[in-house]
């Protein structure tokens, strides 16, 4: 039987091991991870890995060895491979890598909150993961709120996709929309709102964003959203707001927080985001209360000038849709909940058809 390679590996990756070696040793396994054949021959070897696992510990070689898990965790396989590793006694790898991201003097916590991220983006292996969460919710948030957190100058901006692949899940949705039962009470999406306009990490943006749109998805937290203690609207609009001006009887409708912005204010650069929250507004105008407070609040005078300043074909389209719906009357729109409503499937690709049709003609 042919010899494993990885086996003859592993003498240069014990403890006692020459530093000098291990990091080559290591550098070597990080070119190797990045394809798929590499990670497959990886994976076949539980020894290698587990010991790989074991060096994320070690500050003097665990930027490597971490990348290496960022690289395998990547793929789909690959992140369910990890989760049946238990290091020291861990539950598993994410009861590990969530100890080095809320450790604030944690050498190469990005990397780990890295690896987070891609342990949880699939729906199979987020459901594996996410009662190893469940205890830490608070003290990720605690990472998430604030921007010095990691005392290495790690920046530990992945902590917000971490939490938009978590509020996938019904149940942190319903955590992120609850107050705290600790010391003091917040209700934890309120904390981290301010970071839809955090223009120093698109990262912290759009995961922020997609938080807000995955609990949009579900008509129950719209009330919640809408709330005037949440005020969501006056973080929700800024990214798709410029330096336009207002009527008076307009200006007065918006947001006490988004109605004087100097004349350098810009929208948000990056389209995914711009587009997450058109979809936003659009999940939001599901129900009569919904609407009802989107126009009260004067988001279609909003919406139009963003319209006169989008290119974007999908984009003018996805404003449209949701202009249309602001525009109506109540009873013009027909519905208490749109969500509710069945759509013929004849009429919707006639939909399709139309959509494709504009964006084919833009």
């Amino acid at each position: 039987m042919a010899k494993d390679p990885f086996d003859e590996i592993l003498q240069f990756l014990q403890p006692d091991t020459r530093l000098d070696l291990k990091e080559l040793t290591l550098e070597h396994l990080l070119g190797i991870s990045a394809t798929p054949t590499g990670i497959e021959a990886l994976l076949k070897n539980a020894t290698v890995v587990r010991v790989i696992i074991e060096l994320t510990d070690d500050d003097e070689v665990c930027k490597n060895a971490l990348l290496i898990l960022v690289n395998i965790s990547s793929y789909e396989n690959g992140a369910s491979e990890l989760l049946k590793y238990k290091p020291n006694n861990k539950t598993n790898v994410v009861e590990l890598f969530i100890g080095y991201v809320i450790d604030p003097r944690k050498s190469c916590a990005d990397a780990a909150c890295m690896i987070l991220c891609n342990l949880t983006r699939v729906e199979s292996s987020l459901k594996v993961c996410l009662e190893t969460f469940i205890p830490h919710l608070e003290s990720l948030l605690q990472v998430f709120a604030h921007i010095n957190y990691n005392e290495k100058q790690y920046k530990l901006n992945y902590i917000a996709p971490l939490f938009s692949n978590l509020s996938c899940s019904p149940r942190i949705r319903k955590w992120f929309s609850e107050p705290s039962l600790k010391a003091y009470p917040f209700i934890p999406l309120k904390k981290i709102l301010p970071f839809c306009n955090y223009m120093e990490s698109e990262k912290r943006r759009s995961g922020m964003i997609r938080i807000v749109r995955n609990l949009s998805f579900d008509t129950s937290y719209h009330v919640f959203l809408l709330s005037d203690d949440l005020d969501l609207l006056s973080y929700l609009l800024p990214p798709i707001m410029g330096n336009e001006e207002y009527s008076d009887d307009e200006m007065e409708k918006l947001p006490a927080a988004v109605q004087y912005y100097s004349k350098d204010k810009r929208r948000d650069c990056v389209l995914e985001i711009r587009k997450e929250i058109i979809e936003t507004l659009n999940k939001l105008c599901a129900k009569r209360h919904g609407r009802e407070v989107l126009r009260n609040n004067g988001v279609y005078y909003v919406l139009r000038e963003y319209h006169r300043w989008e290119t974007e074909a999908s984009m003018l389209l996805a404003c449209e849709n949701v202009i249309d719906i602001l525009i109506q009357e109540e009873e013009e729109v027909g519905a208490e909940d749109l969500s509710l409503v069945q759509v013929p499937e004849d009429m919707k690709e006639k939909f399709n058809k139309m959509d494709e049709n504009y964006l084919n003609s833009a």
